[in-house]
Protein backbone atom coordinates (compact mmCIF):
# COMPACT_ATOMS: atom_id res chain seq x y z
CA UNK A 1 0.00 0.00 0.00
CA UNK A 2 1.74 3.22 -0.99
CA UNK A 3 2.78 5.82 2.05
CA UNK A 4 4.18 8.95 3.22
CA UNK A 5 5.53 9.93 5.62
CA UNK A 6 4.15 12.65 7.89
CA UNK A 7 6.38 14.32 10.45
CA UNK A 8 8.56 11.23 10.06
CA UNK A 9 5.88 8.81 10.80
CA UNK A 10 4.73 6.77 7.69
CA UNK A 11 0.76 6.95 6.86
CA UNK A 12 -0.55 4.51 4.33
CA UNK A 13 -3.51 6.09 2.08
CA UNK A 14 -5.12 5.23 -0.53
CA UNK A 15 -5.78 6.51 -4.58
CA UNK A 16 -6.55 9.22 -4.29
CA UNK A 17 -6.90 10.15 -0.72
CA UNK A 18 -6.04 13.61 0.48
CA UNK A 19 -3.11 13.82 3.02
CA UNK A 20 -5.66 15.53 5.91
CA UNK A 21 -8.06 12.28 5.48
CA UNK A 22 -5.27 9.84 5.28
CA UNK A 23 -3.69 11.78 8.49
CA UNK A 24 -7.03 12.03 10.33
CA UNK A 25 -7.82 8.17 9.70
CA UNK A 26 -4.36 6.96 10.99
CA UNK A 27 -4.90 9.32 14.31
CA UNK A 28 -2.28 12.20 13.60
CA UNK A 29 -3.72 15.53 13.87
CA UNK A 30 -3.32 18.07 11.65
CA UNK A 31 -5.91 21.28 12.83
CA UNK A 32 -9.05 22.12 10.77
CA UNK A 33 -12.33 23.44 10.56
CA UNK A 34 -14.09 23.15 6.52
CA UNK A 35 -12.87 19.69 6.18
CA UNK A 36 -15.53 16.71 6.92
CA UNK A 37 -15.18 13.67 5.65
CA UNK A 38 -19.17 13.22 4.45
CA UNK A 39 -18.96 17.13 2.49
CA UNK A 40 -17.27 18.07 -0.39
CA UNK A 41 -13.56 20.07 -0.27
CA UNK A 42 -13.44 23.61 -0.40
CA UNK A 43 -10.19 24.97 1.68
CA UNK A 44 -11.52 27.76 2.83
CA UNK A 45 -10.01 27.78 6.30
CA UNK A 46 -6.30 27.59 5.54
CA UNK A 47 -5.95 25.79 8.86
CA UNK A 48 -4.52 22.55 7.60
CA UNK A 49 -2.09 24.15 6.07
CA UNK A 50 1.55 21.85 5.86
CA UNK A 51 4.22 22.32 4.34
CA UNK A 52 5.56 19.63 1.76
CA UNK A 53 9.36 19.09 1.51
CA UNK A 54 9.51 16.25 -1.24
CA UNK A 55 6.72 15.18 -3.60
CA UNK A 56 8.37 11.57 -3.82
CA UNK A 57 10.51 12.50 -6.46
CA UNK A 58 13.07 14.80 -4.34
CA UNK A 59 11.29 18.23 -4.99
CA UNK A 60 9.38 20.15 -2.26
CA UNK A 61 6.70 22.62 -2.96
CA UNK A 62 7.56 26.44 -2.79
CA UNK A 63 4.86 27.22 -0.90
CA UNK A 64 2.65 25.51 2.51
CA UNK A 65 -0.15 23.53 1.05
CA UNK A 66 -3.46 22.86 2.21
CA UNK A 67 -3.78 19.12 3.50
CA UNK A 68 -7.67 18.86 3.29
CA UNK A 69 -7.31 19.42 -0.58
CA UNK A 70 -3.57 18.28 -1.58
CA UNK A 71 -3.59 14.54 -3.05
CA UNK A 72 -1.23 11.96 -1.26
CA UNK A 73 2.00 10.53 -3.08
CA UNK A 74 4.14 7.85 -2.63
CA UNK A 75 7.39 8.42 -0.92
CA UNK A 76 6.42 12.58 -0.18
CA UNK A 77 7.53 13.63 2.93
CA UNK A 78 5.01 16.27 4.99
CA UNK A 79 5.98 18.33 8.20
CA UNK A 80 3.26 19.88 9.66
CA UNK A 81 5.01 20.87 13.00
CA UNK A 82 7.83 23.12 11.58
CA UNK A 83 8.49 26.73 12.80
CA UNK A 84 6.99 28.07 9.40
CA UNK A 85 3.98 26.03 9.42
CA UNK A 86 3.47 26.65 13.30
CA UNK A 87 3.67 30.51 12.63
CA UNK A 88 1.25 29.66 9.56
CA UNK A 89 -1.54 28.46 11.78
CA UNK A 90 -1.02 31.09 14.33
CA UNK A 91 -1.72 33.75 11.79
CA UNK A 92 -5.09 31.63 10.83
CA UNK A 93 -6.08 31.21 14.16
CA UNK A 94 -5.71 35.38 15.07
CA UNK A 95 -7.56 35.85 11.43
CA UNK A 96 -10.40 33.67 12.48
CA UNK A 97 -10.54 35.59 16.15
CA UNK A 98 -10.80 39.07 14.89
CA UNK A 99 -14.53 38.87 15.05
CA UNK A 100 -15.13 36.16 16.94
CA UNK A 101 -16.91 37.04 20.53
CA UNK A 102 -15.06 36.25 23.29
CA UNK A 103 -17.94 34.51 24.94
CA UNK A 104 -17.26 30.89 25.76
CA UNK A 105 -18.22 31.13 29.44
CA UNK A 106 -21.96 31.25 27.87
CA UNK A 107 -21.14 29.43 24.93
CA UNK A 108 -22.86 26.00 24.80
CA UNK A 109 -20.28 24.28 22.17
CA UNK A 110 -17.80 25.28 24.97
CA UNK A 111 -15.57 22.29 26.31
CA UNK A 112 -16.24 20.80 22.46
CA UNK A 113 -15.54 23.62 20.02
CA UNK A 114 -12.67 23.45 17.50
CA UNK A 115 -11.62 26.98 17.58
CA UNK A 116 -11.53 26.84 21.35
CA UNK A 117 -8.74 23.76 21.26
CA UNK A 118 -7.22 25.24 18.36
CA UNK A 119 -6.67 28.40 20.02
CA UNK A 120 -5.04 26.93 22.60
CA UNK A 121 -3.14 24.52 21.05
CA UNK A 122 -2.36 26.22 18.09
CA UNK A 123 -3.01 30.18 18.78
CA UNK A 124 -0.27 32.92 19.57
CA UNK A 125 -2.75 34.35 22.81
CA UNK A 126 -3.05 37.69 21.94
CA UNK A 127 -4.23 39.43 18.48
CA UNK A 128 -3.10 42.87 17.09
CA UNK A 129 -6.74 43.73 15.66
CA UNK A 130 -7.60 46.56 17.85
CA UNK A 131 -10.73 47.96 15.83
CA UNK A 132 -14.41 46.96 16.92
CA UNK A 133 -15.50 43.48 15.97
CA UNK A 134 -18.26 42.63 13.40
CA UNK A 135 -21.56 42.25 14.96
CA UNK A 136 -25.05 40.53 13.17
CA UNK A 137 -28.32 40.57 14.15
CA UNK A 138 -30.25 37.71 15.45
CA UNK A 139 -31.59 35.11 13.11
CA UNK A 140 -34.38 32.46 14.16
CA UNK A 141 -33.61 29.68 11.01
CA UNK A 142 -35.05 26.51 12.71
CA UNK A 143 -37.83 24.65 14.83
CA UNK A 144 -34.53 22.72 16.16
CA UNK A 145 -31.73 24.78 16.07
CA UNK A 146 -30.49 28.33 16.59
CA UNK A 147 -28.33 30.47 14.60
CA UNK A 148 -25.60 32.85 16.29
CA UNK A 149 -23.77 34.19 13.08
CA UNK A 150 -21.17 36.51 15.48
CA UNK A 151 -19.48 33.08 16.22
CA UNK A 152 -19.19 32.17 12.86
CA UNK A 153 -15.74 31.25 11.45
CA UNK A 154 -17.27 31.05 7.37
CA UNK A 155 -16.00 27.24 7.33
CA UNK A 156 -19.64 26.46 5.06
CA UNK A 157 -20.32 23.13 6.55
CA UNK A 158 -23.54 24.15 7.13
CA UNK A 159 -24.31 25.32 3.58
CA UNK A 160 -22.17 22.30 1.52
CA UNK A 161 -24.58 19.93 4.09
CA UNK A 162 -27.88 21.99 3.04
CA UNK A 163 -26.85 21.37 -0.57
CA UNK A 164 -24.85 18.26 -1.03
CA UNK A 165 -26.11 15.90 1.83
CA UNK A 166 -29.71 17.44 2.47
CA UNK A 167 -30.20 18.85 -1.11
CA UNK A 168 -32.89 22.05 -0.41
CA UNK A 169 -30.93 24.55 -0.59
CA UNK A 170 -32.82 26.31 1.86
CA UNK A 171 -29.01 27.63 3.81
CA UNK A 172 -27.08 29.33 1.96
CA UNK A 173 -24.19 32.05 2.32
CA UNK A 174 -24.43 35.62 1.71
CA UNK A 175 -22.31 38.98 0.81
CA UNK A 176 -18.54 38.51 0.32
CA UNK A 177 -15.32 39.30 2.52
CA UNK A 178 -15.46 40.54 5.82
CA UNK A 179 -19.31 40.37 5.49
CA UNK A 180 -20.13 37.26 4.03
CA UNK A 181 -22.76 35.26 6.31
CA UNK A 182 -24.32 32.72 6.27
CA UNK A 183 -28.62 32.34 6.79
CA UNK A 184 -31.54 31.00 5.52
CA UNK A 185 -33.40 32.05 1.82
CA UNK A 186 -36.15 34.71 2.27
CA UNK A 187 -36.62 34.82 6.30
CA UNK A 188 -37.83 31.19 5.62
CA UNK A 189 -37.07 28.97 8.50
CA UNK A 190 -35.75 25.32 7.82
CA UNK A 191 -38.10 22.82 7.83
CA UNK A 192 -36.84 19.52 7.22
CA UNK A 193 -36.14 17.03 9.80
CA UNK A 194 -32.18 17.04 9.75
CA UNK A 195 -31.30 20.47 11.00
CA UNK A 196 -29.59 18.95 14.23
CA UNK A 197 -26.97 17.66 11.71
CA UNK A 198 -25.86 21.14 11.61
CA UNK A 199 -24.75 21.77 14.91
CA UNK A 200 -23.19 18.07 15.07
CA UNK A 201 -21.01 19.90 11.65
CA UNK A 202 -20.74 23.22 13.18
CA UNK A 203 -17.57 23.24 14.42
CA UNK A 204 -17.90 26.48 16.49
CA UNK A 205 -20.95 27.58 18.60
CA UNK A 206 -22.95 29.77 15.36
CA UNK A 207 -25.20 26.77 15.11
CA UNK A 208 -26.73 25.03 18.46
CA UNK A 209 -30.00 22.99 19.50
CA UNK A 210 -32.31 25.41 21.15
CA UNK A 211 -33.52 22.38 23.57
CA UNK A 212 -29.51 22.03 25.10
CA UNK A 213 -28.83 25.64 25.09
CA UNK A 214 -27.98 26.47 28.53
CA UNK A 215 -28.68 23.25 30.16
CA UNK A 216 -25.80 21.25 30.78
CA UNK A 217 -21.97 21.90 29.53
CA UNK A 218 -20.67 19.22 27.65
CA UNK A 219 -17.79 17.41 29.86
CA UNK A 220 -19.61 16.85 32.60
CA UNK A 221 -22.10 14.23 30.09
CA UNK A 222 -21.10 10.37 30.13
CA UNK A 223 -21.60 8.89 26.95
CA UNK A 224 -22.93 5.21 25.92
CA UNK A 225 -23.10 3.71 22.90
CA UNK A 226 -26.44 2.71 21.91
CA UNK A 227 -29.32 2.45 18.83
CA UNK A 228 -32.52 4.75 18.02
CA UNK A 229 -35.42 3.38 18.59
CA UNK A 230 -37.30 5.89 16.58
CA UNK A 231 -37.65 3.91 13.41
CA UNK A 232 -36.26 0.36 11.35
CA UNK A 233 -33.02 1.94 10.33
CA UNK A 234 -31.01 1.64 13.62
CA UNK A 235 -29.06 4.94 13.20
CA UNK A 236 -25.51 4.51 15.97
CA UNK A 237 -26.10 7.07 18.50
CA UNK A 238 -24.76 8.16 21.82
CA UNK A 239 -26.94 7.95 24.73
CA UNK A 240 -25.35 11.17 26.39
CA UNK A 241 -26.26 12.54 30.45
CA UNK A 242 -25.29 13.44 33.74
CA UNK A 243 -26.75 12.51 37.30
CA UNK A 244 -29.07 9.42 35.23
CA UNK A 245 -31.03 12.82 33.15
CA UNK A 246 -30.22 12.10 29.55
CA UNK A 247 -29.36 15.32 28.15
CA UNK A 248 -29.30 15.12 24.27
CA UNK A 249 -29.06 11.65 21.63
CA UNK A 250 -25.95 12.07 19.31
CA UNK A 251 -25.03 10.34 15.96
CA UNK A 252 -22.19 7.96 15.83
CA UNK A 253 -20.43 7.38 13.02
CA UNK A 254 -21.56 4.49 11.46
CA UNK A 255 -20.84 4.06 7.32
CA UNK A 256 -23.05 1.03 6.63
CA UNK A 257 -26.10 2.41 8.79
CA UNK A 258 -26.44 6.01 9.15
CA UNK A 259 -23.00 7.71 8.66
CA UNK A 260 -22.59 10.35 10.35
CA UNK A 261 -26.02 11.45 10.05
CA UNK A 262 -29.49 11.01 11.77
CA UNK A 263 -33.02 12.67 12.23
CA UNK A 264 -34.16 15.03 14.84
CA UNK A 265 -37.00 12.44 15.51
CA UNK A 266 -34.84 10.34 17.14
CA UNK A 267 -32.61 13.12 19.01
CA UNK A 268 -36.12 13.97 20.55
CA UNK A 269 -36.24 10.39 22.16
CA UNK A 270 -34.30 11.91 25.38
CA UNK A 271 -37.44 13.34 26.39
CA UNK A 272 -39.36 10.45 26.54
CA UNK A 273 -36.17 8.87 28.49
CA UNK A 274 -36.67 11.43 31.42
CA UNK A 275 -40.31 11.38 31.31
CA UNK A 276 -41.38 9.11 34.78
CA UNK A 277 -44.85 10.85 35.01
CA UNK A 278 -46.78 8.17 32.59
CA UNK A 279 -44.42 5.43 33.54
CA UNK A 280 -45.55 2.00 35.72
CA UNK A 281 -42.53 2.17 38.37
CA UNK A 282 -44.16 -1.05 40.54
CA UNK A 283 -45.87 -4.36 39.95
CA UNK A 284 -50.01 -4.05 39.50
CA UNK A 285 -52.46 -6.48 39.89
CA UNK A 286 -56.05 -5.77 39.32
CA UNK A 287 -58.26 -6.71 42.52
CA UNK A 288 -62.20 -5.86 42.22
CA UNK A 289 -61.44 -4.02 39.69
CA UNK A 290 -58.36 -1.64 40.71
CA UNK A 291 -55.17 -2.00 40.11
CA UNK A 292 -52.92 -3.05 43.37
CA UNK A 293 -49.14 -2.39 43.91
CA UNK A 294 -47.98 -5.53 44.29
CA UNK A 295 -44.83 -7.74 45.20
CA UNK A 296 -42.48 -9.00 41.92
CA UNK A 297 -42.68 -13.10 43.46
CA UNK A 298 -46.43 -12.80 44.60
CA UNK A 299 -47.40 -11.50 41.24
CA UNK A 300 -45.37 -13.82 39.50
CA UNK A 301 -46.73 -17.05 41.47
CA UNK A 302 -50.25 -15.43 41.35
CA UNK A 303 -49.76 -15.58 37.20
CA UNK A 304 -48.57 -19.15 37.60
CA UNK A 305 -51.24 -20.30 39.68
CA UNK A 306 -54.41 -18.75 37.38
CA UNK A 307 -52.90 -20.14 34.52
CA UNK A 308 -52.73 -23.05 35.93
CA UNK A 309 -56.21 -22.77 37.23
CA UNK A 310 -57.69 -22.04 33.84
CA UNK A 311 -56.24 -25.04 32.09
CA UNK A 312 -56.28 -23.48 28.64
CA UNK A 313 -55.68 -25.37 25.64
CA UNK A 314 -52.79 -23.88 23.10
CA UNK A 315 -55.33 -22.21 20.76
CA UNK A 316 -56.91 -20.00 23.70
CA UNK A 317 -53.45 -18.68 24.48
CA UNK A 318 -52.49 -15.90 22.56
CA UNK A 319 -49.26 -13.10 22.68
CA UNK A 320 -49.13 -9.69 21.67
CA UNK A 321 -46.07 -7.84 21.02
CA UNK A 322 -44.68 -4.76 19.93
CA UNK A 323 -41.37 -4.70 18.12
CA UNK A 324 -39.81 -2.16 20.33
CA UNK A 325 -39.01 -5.27 22.01
CA UNK A 326 -35.24 -6.83 21.53
CA UNK A 327 -34.31 -10.01 20.27
CA UNK A 328 -33.56 -11.45 22.86
CA UNK A 329 -37.03 -10.51 24.52
CA UNK A 330 -38.67 -12.02 21.64
CA UNK A 331 -37.01 -15.30 21.55
CA UNK A 332 -37.89 -15.59 25.40
CA UNK A 333 -41.46 -14.47 25.09
CA UNK A 334 -42.28 -16.58 22.33
CA UNK A 335 -40.05 -19.43 24.43
CA UNK A 336 -42.34 -18.50 27.22
CA UNK A 337 -46.06 -19.25 25.40
CA UNK A 338 -44.54 -22.05 23.55
CA UNK A 339 -42.62 -24.32 26.16
CA UNK A 340 -44.60 -23.68 28.93
CA UNK A 341 -48.37 -23.03 27.37
CA UNK A 342 -47.72 -24.93 24.38
CA UNK A 343 -48.93 -21.82 22.33
CA UNK A 344 -47.78 -20.90 18.82
CA UNK A 345 -49.78 -17.71 18.48
CA UNK A 346 -47.16 -14.87 18.78
CA UNK A 347 -48.44 -11.92 16.77
CA UNK A 348 -46.61 -7.96 16.18
CA UNK A 349 -48.61 -5.34 14.06
CA UNK A 350 -46.92 -5.59 11.02
CA UNK A 351 -46.13 -2.09 9.22
CA UNK A 352 -44.91 -2.90 5.45
CA UNK A 353 -42.53 -0.28 4.27
CA UNK A 354 -43.94 1.06 1.55
CA UNK A 355 -41.66 4.73 1.51
CA UNK A 356 -41.33 6.54 -1.50
CA UNK A 357 -37.68 6.18 -2.84
CA UNK A 358 -35.69 8.76 -0.72
CA UNK A 359 -34.14 11.12 -3.60
CA UNK A 360 -30.49 10.77 -1.37
CA UNK A 361 -29.00 8.62 1.55
CA UNK A 362 -30.18 11.25 4.13
CA UNK A 363 -33.81 10.89 3.47
CA UNK A 364 -33.33 7.08 3.55
CA UNK A 365 -32.68 7.34 7.16
CA UNK A 366 -36.57 7.70 8.34
CA UNK A 367 -38.88 5.43 7.73
CA UNK A 368 -42.56 4.73 8.28
CA UNK A 369 -42.08 1.92 10.56
CA UNK A 370 -41.80 3.50 13.69
CA UNK A 371 -39.93 0.08 15.50
CA UNK A 372 -36.50 -0.56 15.56
CA UNK A 373 -37.03 -4.75 15.62
CA UNK A 374 -39.21 -5.42 12.71
CA UNK A 375 -36.89 -7.39 11.00
CA UNK A 376 -35.90 -8.98 14.09
CA UNK A 377 -39.46 -9.94 14.64
CA UNK A 378 -39.48 -11.81 11.10
CA UNK A 379 -36.04 -13.43 11.19
CA UNK A 380 -37.37 -15.14 14.65
CA UNK A 381 -40.55 -16.25 12.93
CA UNK A 382 -43.37 -14.32 14.85
CA UNK A 383 -46.53 -13.84 12.94
CA UNK A 384 -46.30 -10.22 11.60
CA UNK A 385 -49.59 -9.15 10.80
CA UNK A 386 -50.63 -6.43 8.31
CA UNK A 387 -54.41 -6.16 8.31
CA UNK A 388 -54.59 -8.44 11.73
CA UNK A 389 -57.02 -10.75 10.33
CA UNK A 390 -54.85 -13.59 11.48
CA UNK A 391 -55.36 -11.92 14.72
CA UNK A 392 -58.33 -11.14 14.57
CA UNK A 393 -59.35 -14.86 13.91
CA UNK A 394 -57.87 -15.90 16.53
CA UNK A 395 -59.49 -13.48 18.89
CA UNK A 396 -62.81 -14.98 17.40
CA UNK A 397 -62.11 -18.27 19.67
CA UNK A 398 -62.47 -16.57 23.15
CA UNK A 399 -58.91 -16.74 24.06
CA UNK A 400 -58.50 -17.46 27.98
CA UNK A 401 -55.10 -16.01 28.40
CA UNK A 402 -53.75 -12.94 26.59
CA UNK A 403 -50.31 -11.82 27.19
CA UNK A 404 -48.74 -8.56 25.87
CA UNK A 405 -45.15 -7.66 25.42
CA UNK A 406 -44.92 -3.38 25.21
CA UNK A 407 -47.90 -1.40 23.16
CA UNK A 408 -48.88 -4.00 20.36
CA UNK A 409 -51.93 -2.37 18.42
CA UNK A 410 -52.45 -0.43 22.03
CA UNK A 411 -54.52 2.04 18.95
CA UNK A 412 -56.16 -0.64 17.38
CA UNK A 413 -59.99 -0.57 18.91
CA UNK A 414 -60.96 -3.55 16.62
CA UNK A 415 -58.51 -5.56 18.30
CA UNK A 416 -58.81 -4.40 22.00
CA UNK A 417 -62.28 -5.18 21.50
CA UNK A 418 -61.90 -8.26 20.03
CA UNK A 419 -59.05 -9.57 22.94
CA UNK A 420 -61.37 -8.02 25.84
CA UNK A 421 -64.57 -9.16 24.96
CA UNK A 422 -67.75 -7.79 26.59
CA UNK A 423 -69.45 -10.59 28.84
CA UNK A 424 -68.61 -14.38 29.15
CA UNK A 425 -65.90 -14.51 26.59
CA UNK A 426 -63.60 -12.22 27.46
CA UNK A 427 -60.44 -13.56 28.67
CA UNK A 428 -59.62 -14.40 32.24
CA UNK A 429 -55.96 -13.38 32.21
CA UNK A 430 -54.16 -10.52 30.71
CA UNK A 431 -50.70 -9.82 31.50
CA UNK A 432 -48.73 -7.02 30.26
CA UNK A 433 -45.19 -6.07 30.57
CA UNK A 434 -44.77 -2.66 29.51
CA UNK A 435 -42.78 0.61 30.34
CA UNK A 436 -45.56 3.53 29.74
CA UNK A 437 -49.46 3.32 30.63
CA UNK A 438 -51.66 2.63 27.18
CA UNK A 439 -55.27 1.48 26.44
CA UNK A 440 -53.96 -2.16 27.66
CA UNK A 441 -52.99 -0.88 31.21
CA UNK A 442 -56.66 -0.25 31.43
CA UNK A 443 -58.15 -3.49 31.05
CA UNK A 444 -54.97 -5.46 32.34
CA UNK A 445 -55.53 -8.29 35.24
CA UNK A 446 -51.38 -7.68 35.71
CA UNK A 447 -48.70 -5.30 34.92
CA UNK A 448 -45.07 -6.15 35.10
CA UNK A 449 -42.89 -2.77 34.84
CA UNK A 450 -40.49 -2.99 32.11
CA UNK A 451 -37.53 -0.34 31.24
CA UNK A 452 -36.86 1.66 28.31
CA UNK A 453 -34.09 0.75 25.96
CA UNK A 454 -31.70 3.20 27.65
CA UNK A 455 -31.82 1.24 30.93
CA UNK A 456 -31.11 -2.25 29.75
CA UNK A 457 -28.63 -4.47 27.61
CA UNK A 458 -30.18 -6.03 24.13
CA UNK A 459 -29.93 -6.06 20.15
CA UNK A 460 -32.23 -4.87 17.98
CA UNK A 461 -32.30 -6.06 13.85
CA UNK A 462 -32.28 -2.94 11.21
CA UNK A 463 -34.23 -3.07 7.89
CA UNK A 464 -30.81 -4.09 6.64
CA UNK A 465 -31.06 -7.34 8.88
CA UNK A 466 -28.10 -5.84 10.58
CA UNK A 467 -27.94 -7.24 14.24
CA UNK A 468 -26.87 -3.88 16.39
CA UNK A 469 -26.15 -3.26 20.64
CA UNK A 470 -28.14 -1.09 22.62
CA UNK A 471 -26.47 -0.91 25.64
CA UNK A 472 -27.40 0.51 29.91
CA UNK A 473 -26.89 4.23 29.64
CA UNK A 474 -28.73 5.37 32.53
CA UNK A 475 -29.88 3.01 35.71
CA UNK A 476 -33.44 2.30 35.85
CA UNK A 477 -36.41 3.02 38.53
CA UNK A 478 -35.76 0.67 41.33
CA UNK A 479 -39.47 -1.08 41.10
CA UNK A 480 -38.79 -1.62 37.33
CA UNK A 481 -36.99 -4.48 35.67
CA UNK A 482 -35.88 -5.26 32.23
CA UNK A 483 -38.39 -7.39 30.12
CA UNK A 484 -35.86 -10.21 29.16
CA UNK A 485 -35.33 -10.57 33.24
CA UNK A 486 -39.25 -10.73 33.76
CA UNK A 487 -39.70 -13.34 31.36
CA UNK A 488 -37.14 -15.25 32.76
CA UNK A 489 -38.29 -15.48 35.99
CA UNK A 490 -41.83 -15.75 35.04
CA UNK A 491 -40.76 -19.06 32.81
CA UNK A 492 -39.18 -20.26 36.64
CA UNK A 493 -42.51 -19.03 38.38
CA UNK A 494 -44.30 -21.75 35.80
CA UNK A 495 -41.79 -24.22 36.87
CA UNK A 496 -39.21 -23.70 34.22
CA UNK A 497 -35.64 -24.34 36.50
CA UNK A 498 -33.29 -22.64 34.48
CA UNK A 499 -30.46 -19.74 35.06
CA UNK A 500 -31.81 -16.12 34.50
CA UNK A 501 -29.17 -15.13 31.35
CA UNK A 502 -27.85 -11.98 30.43
CA UNK A 503 -28.88 -10.35 26.96
CA UNK A 504 -25.18 -11.60 25.58
CA UNK A 505 -26.00 -15.02 26.81
CA UNK A 506 -29.53 -14.83 25.67
CA UNK A 507 -28.28 -14.00 21.94
CA UNK A 508 -25.97 -16.91 21.78
CA UNK A 509 -28.83 -19.42 22.32
CA UNK A 510 -31.40 -17.82 20.15
CA UNK A 511 -29.92 -20.49 16.89
CA UNK A 512 -31.86 -20.12 13.87
CA UNK A 513 -30.88 -17.26 11.68
CA UNK A 514 -29.42 -15.68 14.68
CA UNK A 515 -26.74 -18.93 14.51
CA UNK A 516 -22.91 -17.68 14.93
CA UNK A 517 -24.17 -14.54 16.04
CA UNK A 518 -22.76 -13.09 19.31
CA UNK A 519 -22.57 -10.21 21.24
CA UNK A 520 -18.77 -9.38 20.66
CA UNK A 521 -19.66 -10.24 16.81
CA UNK A 522 -21.74 -7.64 17.01
CA UNK A 523 -19.38 -5.23 18.14
CA UNK A 524 -20.04 -1.20 18.33
CA UNK A 525 -21.17 -1.40 14.49
CA UNK A 526 -23.48 -4.38 14.53
CA UNK A 527 -22.86 -6.96 12.30
CA UNK A 528 -25.33 -8.85 9.47
CA UNK A 529 -27.05 -11.51 9.94
CA UNK A 530 -25.30 -14.57 8.30
CA UNK A 531 -26.95 -15.89 5.01
CA UNK A 532 -29.64 -13.37 5.55
CA UNK A 533 -29.58 -11.02 2.48
CA UNK A 534 -28.80 -7.53 3.05
CA UNK A 535 -31.85 -5.15 1.88
CA UNK A 536 -31.39 -1.90 0.89
CA UNK A 537 -30.86 1.52 2.60
CA UNK A 538 -33.24 3.33 0.25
Amino acid sequence: MPNFLLDGQTIEFEQGESILRAALRHGSEIPHYCYHPGLSVVATCRQCLIDVTDMGNGKGLPKLQASCSTPAANGMKVVSKSEKVIAAQNQINEYLLVNHPLDCPICDQAGECRLQDFAFKYGTGHSEMEYEKRVYGWRDVGSYIMLERNRCVHCSRCERFSREVEGQHDFGMFLRSHELTFDTFEDHQIGHIYQGNLVDICPVGAITEREFRFRKRVWKLKKTNSICPSCSTGCNVTVEQDRNHVERLKPRENQAVNQWWMCDVGRLNYRQLNDRETRYLEPLARIQGELHSAAWEAVYGAIAAKAKQLGAKAEQVIGLVDTCATNEELHQFRALLGDLLGSTQVFFPLRPVNDPPARNFLHSLHTSDPTPNQAGAITLGLAGDADNKRLLAALKKAPKIVFILGSPFADDAAVRDAAIREGAAKAELIVQIAVRRDAWGQKADVILPGQTFAEKTGTFTNKQNRVQRIQLAIHPPEGTRGELRILQELARAFGQERPVLTAPEALAKIGGAFNGMSWDKAGDLGAPLEGTPLKGTA
